[in-house]
């Protein structure tokens, strides 16, 4: 057996030549013996063709191909890359998709969440003293999205379309991190008109479609022929292999600002509807398209100039809307359907009473337990009458 420990590294290695190839990377483990027997298991996939071509690419070039492929096409495509740069780092250098087990995923969660930001820059005092900002923990979720959401779909791609055989199969339920509870939110009327009154009407319209139909915000930039006028509707494909149509019915005033913004936008060859007009020296009128962070950055700025200060402010429109139809409808097909939750688990949060509900209902049995029975003459006179 051909396997090793380096320097100052916790996970054995193997390293072997088969018919000319050679074989190499960390085994993810950190015994001899069970290193060995990771080799071994590699010796017998290369032996009877089961570690394709696809099985040898490095994590950075796999990354590199499904960015290539499909990551660069998302609506949080920036995003996207920030976190496979990050994933990427959290690996070692060159390991191969055939190499990447359970506990090496695990040995990337734990660096990541011992990773922390600043919010705001090193300042000096009045003394001129470096004083460091205040260094923050990432949240479970962000390390979530960092390491398993970020890596899963990699490796599945590779098996499913590259043709990756003989990769070792991740524990992924047991790795993912405990997130927060999700907590159903409401915005009363009055928070819902001052946040609209502070933005401009393409901000606007962007947060009139999240509060109403529970659209996600990379939804919104949905291409411009999933407007459909003859619905009119919003149709378009989503789900994690793209093969589930999602459909979203408009109301006639969001139909006709939707279809002048889609005419517009389709003349300036642009591929969004979320655009601002930019006038020149001359009077010229230009449409300048808004980017994802663009948009994002304008609803969260507006909802803080409303007063409204908590967490994930845009997400929580998206539960405004599934809440408030799940109370008015009081179905959970349609919840559903409008949400475009493929799991109909994911549509629960919604489904739980309102504390107000519970509280109507509790009053309800109160009063039918603990109103004073009729005298026996009122029963006489009841059934007389």
């Amino acid at each position: 057996m051909s396997v090793y420990k380096p320097k100052k590294s916790r996970l054995w290695q193997y390293d072997f030549w088969i018919k000319g190839r050679r074989y190499s990377g960390s085994t993810g483990q950190t015994t001899r013996r069970s290193a060995e027997r990771f080799e071994e298991n590699q010796r017998r996939a290369v032996a009877e063709g089961k570690l394709g071509e696809a099985s040898q690419l490095t994590l950075n070039e796999a990354a590199g191909k499904w960015w290539d492929e499909h990551g660069h096409r998302r609506g949080d495509a920036d995003q996207q890359m920030d976190r496979v740069k990050r994933l990427v780092a959290l690996f070692p250098k060159d390991v191969r998709l055939a190499e990447i087990t359970t506990a090496m995923v695990s040995d990337a969660i734990q660096k990541r969440r011992g990773i922390t930001f600043k919010r705001g820059k090193d300042r000096l005092d009045a003394d001129g003293r470096r004083v460091r900002a205040k260094e923050y923990a990432v949240s479970n979720s962000t390390v979530n999205r960092d390491v398993v959401q970020t890596l899963r779909p990699i490796l599945r791609r590779a098996k499913r379309i590259w043709g990756a055989q003989g990769l070792p199969e991740i524990a992924w339920g047991d790795l993912a991190l405990e997130g927060p509870r999700p907590t159903l939110r409401v915005y009363s009327a009055l928070e819902r008109a001052a946040w609209t009154a502070e933005n401009g009407p393409t901000a606007a319209l962007a947060l009139r479609l999240i509060l109403t139909y529970g659209m996600r915000f990379g939804e919104l930039f949905f291409p411009l022929h999933a407007f459909e006028p003859e619905g009119p509707r919003l149709t378009w494909m989503k789900g994690r292999k793209k093969d589930v149509w999602h459909t979203v019915p408009l109301l006639q005033r969001d139909a006709q600002e939707i279809a002048a913004r889609v005419g517009r936008a389709r003349a300036a060859e642009l591929e969004t509807i979320w655009y601002v007009e930019e006038i020149d020296a001359k009077g010229t009128v230009t449409l300048a398209p808004l980017t994802y962070y663009g948009l994002q950055q304008r609803l969260r700025t507006s909802s803080k100039r409303a007063g409204i200060r908590q967490g994930r402010v845009i997400h929580g429109a998206r539960h405004h809307a599934g809440t408030t139809v799940q109370r008015t409808y009081k179905d959970a097909k349609v919840t559903q359907r409008l949400l475009g939750h493929i799991d109909p688990r994911s549509t629960n949060v919604y489904v739980h009473a309102m504390e107000d509900d519970m509280l109507a209902a509790l009053e309800m049995v109160d009063h039918l337990q603990n109103s004073p029975e009729p005298k026996p003459t009122d029963r006489k006179k009841r059934k007389a009458n």
